[in-house]
């Protein structure tokens, strides 16, 4: 069966599709015209009703209906039962998937059954049917499309087909939060792949992909409930699952799940770390995997952010959310994805008192919830609203909007039902088991027999193999003498090869940081990356022109050579990452591409030694070197590689701009820093205040100077 005859809800079938569906739009280009060609030197009725079909299922959706129409009035003219059967079922598909016209797109599928039941067609009943679902399920008519996944399982159709429909059911249930339902329906569907998994000798990567999506539904069964201990159990089941396949979708939604789960255990560190693992490979894939996800990792990170409170990280990571989902993507989910992105958003904004602007995101979030059907979402946002509104005082508001919330949650769950659930869940756990164990007895007894056959194999070949020992054991003298000689080539060539690579690996470590260098050897990228906790370093050299006339060119780049490369001894000694020198400035930061919990006392002990350093060398050279000015800020930064030749790793933020304005501002044999950074390191450090000073295009700055250790 082809992938585009199944329905739209197995979430296997929806990743399939979802990370070919680039590659399979331009073959059907192809397959159009072939067709068209085809359709131009046919002459039977039968043979031209089947073309036109097929041309009205693989073209675009303004032709499909002509198509269709044709075939439909050809095999009526002909009789042909067959061709009236599929064109009808294809019209219901053409409604359904252009038109959105779910209504017609049943009539059609019906007059499809109809004829199949006349016809004893099992395939095309289970066509009709999974369509008719599909429909009702987008009408949110669930009660009629479990009907009709029910006439499926009574069709006398094949095991995957059952295991397809089962893994379907689970999905609808899921929608309806009828949580034991669906896990039932899921554990049902894994127990049986799972059989034919262990029973084959080479299982396909569909049978695995689609093992893969069962075990992550289980798993955001768990999260829902909320169970996160099982929840994030099963999420790791996945990663294991996929260790030999790698598929991209599990591994990237894996880590969204386990991050999920630390969010809301609150162990933040953790969840950022998953989410980052996602985030990472979302950006370094070439597979058309869409926006949909990179949204869900954005407002996550939001989220986590939040639970932080660092708000300007969260902002900034909803934002992103924000501006992928409400753009032109082409993931048919980003609307569905909106009301998650408008619940951040509100959460931020309550956590800035701005009341009004995330009372106006949480009731775009209700709205859209309610539309989609996304209970979940919806009960979130009405918990934020409430919370909200208690902010504003509005106690009769907050109170309508809590008990809002508190009659979609009952609704969504119960005590029995999380009951059901573990039941369901040993039990399906004991089925397999019980599967296992009957495997490993019939495998004890095949090997029994397969080592009986191995020993008489042996007893008569013992003799043929001391006779062929002989023979080669004459060759592989003769063949060792040669090679012995190869072998110092080789040494030599690896030897050479090994100095070259050093080279290369020390130049590359000069220009990058370990970590960067890793990544970008690996991938042929680096993403950009945001730091939170850094503290960066501006240095600059006090009359540096009238020094220059005091040297000739060839001195006064040597004496800058001098200098710098005391700087860059002097860094070493600490975990700080120097990032360019820009004529006479040197620019260096402490909490990247690690994190460093001492980061702004690091760098001043750092920019102690160069004062102390320069000043040194001014006593001795006097007008023939330079003072030095340093500048210090904290902040957060977003770090990455700038252009394909010759590219640096840079930084960018107002808190480099900040530190820029610290070393202008600051005097020569001084170390000026801001207000942020003193804060850091009042307990270290002793500072003594300078007051506000005008900084350029900053306004005024709160500014300290350093004087040495506390």
């Amino acid at each position: 069966m082809s992938a585009s005859s199944y329905p739209r809800y197995l979430l296997i079938i929806t990743l399939v599709i979802y990370c070919t569906e680039v590659s399979f739009a331009k073959a059907q280009e192809h397959i159009v015209d072939s067709l068209k060609h085809k359709l131009a030197k046919t002459h039977s009725d039968t043979a031209k009703a089947d073309v036109l079909i097929e041309l009205g299922y693989r073209a675009v959706c303004e032709q499909r209906l002509d198509y269709l129409e044709d075939a439909l009035d050809i095999s009526r003219k002909a009789e042909y039962q067959k061709g009236i059967m599929n064109a009808s079922y294809k019209i219901g598909f053409y409604y359904s998937d252009c038109r959105k016209n779910y209504i017609t797109a049943i009539e059609w599928s019906e007059k499809s059954l109809a004829l199949a039941r006349a016809q004893k067609d099992v395939q095309y009943q289970f066509k009709a049917y999974n369509q008719m679902a599909d429909c009702y399920k987008n009408m949110a008519d669930y009660g009629k499309a479990l009907a009709c996944y029910k006439h499926i399982i009574d069709l006398d159709i094949d095991r995957d087909n059952i295991i397809q429909t089962l893994g379907n059911t689970g999905v609808v249930y899921q929608d309806m939060g009828e949580y034991a339902n669906a896990l039932d329906n899921y554990q049902k569907a894994y127990n049986l792949l799972y059989q034919d998994i262990v029973e084959a000798d080479t299982p396909t990567v569909y049978d695995t992909l689609t093992l893969l999506a069962l075990k992550y539904q289980i798993a955001n069964i768990y999260f829902a409930i909320p169970d996160y201990e099982r929840a994030e159990a099963s999420y790791r089941e996945v990663q294991e699952l996929n260790r030999k396949l790698q598929a991209l979708a599990f591994n990237m939604l894996s880590n969204l799940g386990i991050g999920d789960c630390y969010l809301n255990k609150k162990l933040y560190s953790n969840a950022i770390a998953n989410y980052k693992n996602a985030e990472t490979l979302l950006n370094n894939s070439s597979e058309a995997t869409g926006d949909e996800y990179l949204v869900q990792t954005y407002y996550k990170l939001g989220e986590t952010y939040l639970g932080m409170h660092k708000l300007d990280s969260a902002d900034y990571y909803a934002g992103k959310a924000f501006q992928i989902a409400s753009g032109t993507g082409d993931s048919p989910r980003l609307p569905i994805l909106l009301p998650r992105v408008y619940t951040t958003m509100g959460k931020i904004f309550s956590a800035r008192k701005k009341y009004d602007d995330a009372i106006g995101y949480l009731k775009k979030a209700v709205a859209l919830s309610k539309e989609t059907g996304a209970m979940d979402i919806e009960s979130t946002a009405l918990l934020t609203l409430s919370r909200t509104y208690e902010k504003m005082n509005r106690t009769a508001d907050a109170l309508h909007t809590y008990q809002q919330h508190i009659a979609l949650r009952d609704s969504m769950l119960s005590r029995k039902k999380i009951q059901e659930l573990t039941r369901i869940d040993m039990q399906g756990y004991f089925d397999r088991q019980q599967f296992a164990d009957s495997m490993k007895v019939a495998e004890e007894k095949k090997i029994a027999r397969l080592q009986l056959q191995r020993q008489r194999i042996l007893t008569y070949s013992g003799f043929g193999a001391i006779l062929l020992l002989l023979l080669l054991s004459f060759f592989i003298f003769r063949s060792y003498q040669h090679q012995k000689k190869a072998n110092v080539l080789i040494s030599h060539a690896r030897d050479s090869i090994s100095r070259e690579k050093q080279v290369s690996e020390q130049l590359l470590l000069n220009i990058l940081p370990e970590e960067v260098a890793d990544e970008l050897k690996q991938n042929g990228r680096v993403s950009a990356q945001l730091f939170d906790n850094v503290t960066v370093m501006f240095t600059d050299f006090v009359d540096f022109t009238l020094v220059g006339e005091q040297l000739s060119p060839q001195e006064l780049v040597a004496e800058l050579d001098t200098c710098f490369k005391a700087f860059d001894h002097i860094i070493d000694k600490y975990d700080i990452e120097k990032i360019k020198t820009v004529g006479d400035a040197y620019l260096a930061v402490s909490g990247l591409p690690l994190p460093n919990a001492n980061h702004a006392t690091e760098i001043i002990a750092a920019a102690i030694e160069i004062v102390a350093y320069t000043e040194a060398r001014k006593k001795e050279l006097g007008e023939r070197t330079f003072s030095v000015r340093v500048g210090i800020n904290s902040g957060s930064v977003v770090a990455g590689i700038v252009g394909m030749k010759k590219f640096a790793y840079d930084i960018w933020s107002d808190t480099v701009n900040i530190a820029a304005r610290m070393e202008q501002t600051g005097a020569p044999g001084r170390i000026n820093i801001s207000e942020d950074t003193y804060l850091l390191v009042k307990d270290q450090y002793i500072c003594t205040y300078r007051g506000e000073i005008a900084a350029k295009n900053k306004g005024e700055l709160k500014m300290y100077f350093v004087e040495g250790k506390a």
